[in-house]
């Protein structure tokens, strides 16, 4: 179902981005790619790509979300590694005797200390999908994925929606990373075009038998923009709702949500948490280069800020995708959160 809030499984429940799931498969068939990355803003469909590209490829697969670890950490990782192999269908019995099971949900082992995970990936050769990947950046999983890609046959998926942060795990321009050198085949989502956004509601409402006035359609493209995951919430609110209600509470939902995602940015930048907003809220309301920028903020602040200090305040806002740069033009590009900063 189009309208469904879950990830898509199925090609049949998966809208647009034919061209990238085709890319998807091809790397997946293809021997010499190893590492296939797939970014995007948040929302804009990764999860449900990564998804009908695995099952379409009909290839043995483990799917990790990183935001349901235990904890950001190479031994939770690697736990939850050992019991989604377990898990895989048709797992020969040979392989499942050497899994020994699962201490307190936390940690699986091995009955035998030799038969190590190495093993089992060779034996199995899986591929290994990865969302949100850049949250264990720093925790020992680069090195693992280095691993699997110097000694296995495996291929590896990763999935992010913060651009710099997930340059940084792969390694680019650092060559101590672990994973710096390594090939990858790239994949990039974007918000749709506000015809395709249109055909993805009008194909929602007559798959789920709903209709939708033109005007109740315009008003949810204006406000949800071609932000897939906020098109989603609202068509199936409007299941049970009327498109009104369902768009404003689609907005109020979605708006929460958003600044949530960006309070926990901040919560670990409480010493220039003003200046983050005060920035943001500029964007929010007009696109602009870098120096009107920096202009414009310091006279809403009225205090200097060196050139330096500017630049890495949002330079992370971009790294963490609350901002995009186009053509030297800054800009905030989810329109819930545009609107959270307005309010706020």
């Amino acid at each position: 179902m189009l309208f469904d809030l879950q990830p898509k499984e199925k090609i049949r429940d998966f809208f647009n981005h034919k061209e990238e799931l085709s890319s998807l498969i091809s790397y997946l068939t293809d021997t010499n790619t190893k590492i296939i990355v797939i970014r995007g803003l948040r929302r804009t469909g990764k999860s449900s790509l990564t998804r009908v590209g695995l099952h379409k490829a009909g290839t043995k697969f483990i799917l990790i979300d990183a935001r349901e670890l235990t904890s950001l950490s190479r031994r939770s990782f690697e736990s939850k590694l050992l019991e989604e192999l377990k898990s895989i269908k048709g797992l020969p019995a040979t392989i499942l005797e050497r899994i020994e099971g699962i201490e307190a949900g936390v940690h699986i082992s091995l009955k035998k200390d030799e038969d190590s995970i190495w093993k089992l990936l060779k034996d199995l050769n899986p591929v290994i999908a990865v969302d949100e990947v850049q949250m264990l950046r720093g925790t020992g999983v680069e090195a693992f994925f280095a691993a699997v890609y110097d000694n296995t046959s495996c291929k590896v998926i990763l999935t992010g929606s913060e651009v710099g942060v997930m340059d940084t795990f792969l390694g680019k321009d650092n060559p101590k990373a672990p994973l710096f050198g390594r090939a990858y085949s790239e994949i990039k989502l974007h918000q749709l075009k506000p015809e395709k956004s249109r055909e993805f509601l009008i194909a929602g409402f007559e798959e789920a038998k709903r209709e939708i006035s033109s005007r109740d359609l315009d008003e949810a493209l204006a406000e949800l923009d071609g932000i897939v995951g906020w098109l989603v919430i609202f068509g199936n609110a409007s299941i049970s709702s009327s498109p009104d209600n369902a768009l404003k509470n689609s907005i109020t939902k979605g708006a929460k949500l958003a600044y949530s995602e960006l309070e926990t940015f901040l919560s670990a930048r409480q010493a220039a948490k003003g200046r983050y907003l005060a920035l943001l809220k500029l964007l929010a309301d007009k696109e602009m280069r870098w120096t009107d920028i920096k202009r414009t903020l310091q006279i809403e602040l009225k205090e200097s800020i060196s050139d330096s200090q500017f630049s890495n305040y949002l330079n992370a806002l971009t790294d963490y995708g609350f901002v995009i740069v186009a053509d030297e033009i800054y800009s905030v590009p989810d329109p819930l959160l545009k609107r959270a900063l307005r309010r706020g």
